[in-house]
């Protein structure tokens, strides 16, 4: 069989229900979020027409009890009714066990006085009241709908009450006894058997619900863990390539100013000959950490991994001269960090970056689509090679009428 994967763990299919249709502790609070509402609900409309069954009932006392009638009607209207008006409030203020609990209490609360009153009846139709209990069970285990194991307590204290009253009630024909007697015990064991359909039925169903969304739950979240994988770099973490170019398209077509700078790891084709690729597969994951640290903390910007020891930044809404102010920052971040390059050519003998800023503003948005993601990248990308041959280690922003910013 199966296995169900649940906030509360795995739940082994063929233990989610027992001999008496119980669920486990972790199914039951599943089923409690989901129909706890709904069970209240038809436990009080229920109720209430049960109420009104039960004192209608009452009118036949007139007929076959006159000679305690008095007590009968102590017993439903002064005794019985408070105490369900209170049971019916209360089944809404507690949990789940508890609350099934109190609608056996109330079941219980109705038929147990009645019982003393049947037997002590001296009337000649008196006998006739015991069809009242039958009634009262067939409304417990099949209206209310009583829990199964409690549909159990109900008929087995029911059964054993009114067969010991049936079995010592002076005055009764033999015949009619042993007659009553097997009436009862065939209105308890039809009343309880379709309880248990009906409550198999009901567990079942929710059994077989509560798998076909887990599995549709968990479908979706190997979809979105396959989804987040391909816009994942697997080296280093970042965003990748991919994930870039969706959220540059995002932002282009919110017509908002946005920035790409474009960073590349200055000579690392020689720190890879010299060191090998395990030592570069470790270099470029600690400037990734070390450029997401700097441009991953906020909510309209990312860091990706464009490609080989190619990384990408992109801003959205920011200005110019936060654009440039970060450009900086990364190029300094990276050389603070100390990697030593045996195969570098300047004299820090240290692993740097050479940065390239492109930036779309507020005029290109109002105007033509020319700086699309394609223009945005490649003014990027010439920054960047311009940064390369001012001699690395240094920012450069795609701006004319500027020489660029530059870091030693």
């Amino acid at each position: 069989m199966e296995s169900l994967a649940t906030p509360r763990g795995m739940i082994d299919s063929r233990s989610t229900l027992d001999r008496l249709l119980r669920f486990t502790p972790a199914v039951a609070e599943l089923y409690e979020r989901d129909h706890g509402r709904e069970r209240v609900a038809e436990l009080r409309g229920t109720a209430l027409a049960g109420i009104g069954f039960y004192s209608l009932c009452s009118l036949t006392n007139v007929v076959l009890v006159p000679d305690i009638l008095w007590l009968s009607v102590v017993s439903r209207f002064l005794c019985f009714t408070p105490m369900a008006m209170l049971l019916i409030w209360g089944v809404g203020h507690v949990g789940a066990v508890q609350r099934e609990r109190l609608v056996l209490a109330g079941m219980l609360g109705a038929i147990c006085p009645q019982i003393p009153l049947s037997w002590l009846t001296h009337s000649p139709l008196g006998a006739y009241t015991f069809s009242e209990f039958a009634l009262a069970l067939l409304f417990g285990n099949l209206v209310l709908a009583l829990r199964f194991s409690h549909a159990i307590v109900l008929t087995v204290v029911t059964f054993l009450s009114v067969g010991l009253t049936i079995a010592t009630k002076p005055g009764l024909d033999d015949g009619l006894r042993m007659a009553l007697l097997l009436q009862f015990a065939t209105a308890s064991g039809i009343s309880l058997f379709a309880n248990y359909r009906m409550e198999a039925r009901r567990c079942r169903d929710y059994l077989a619900g509560l798998r076909a969304r887990l599995l549709r739950e968990a479908a979706e979240q190997a979809r979105q863990r396959f989804q987040d994988l391909s816009l994942t770099d697997a080296l280093t973490g970042l965003p990748n390539r991919r994930a870039l170019d969706l959220r540059l398209d995002a932002w282009l077509a919110q017509d908002r100013p946005v920035a790409v700078v474009m960073v590349d790891i200055d000579h690392f084709k020689r720190f890879n000959d010299i060191l090998g690729h395990p030592a570069g597969d470790a270099c470029l994951r600690r400037v990734a950490e070390a450029l997401a640290a700097l441009a991953g903390g906020r909510s309209d910007s990312l860091c990706a991994r464009y490609g080989g020891e190619e990384f990408a930044v992109v801003l959205a809404s920011g200005t110019r001269g936060e654009a440039v102010s970060l450009a900086a920052d990364l190029v300094e971040a990276v050389t603070a960090l100390g990697i030593p390059h045996p195969g570098s050519r300047d004299r820090h003998g240290r692993v740097t970056i050479s940065v390239g800023v492109a930036f779309r503003d507020e005029t290109a948005v109002a105007g033509t689509q020319s700086d699309g993601k394609a223009a945005l990248l490649g003014a990027a990308d010439r920054a960047l090679y311009d940064a390369k041959r001012r001699g690395r280690n240094r920012a450069v922003i795609d701006e004319p009428a500027s020489p660029g910013l530059r870091w030693a």
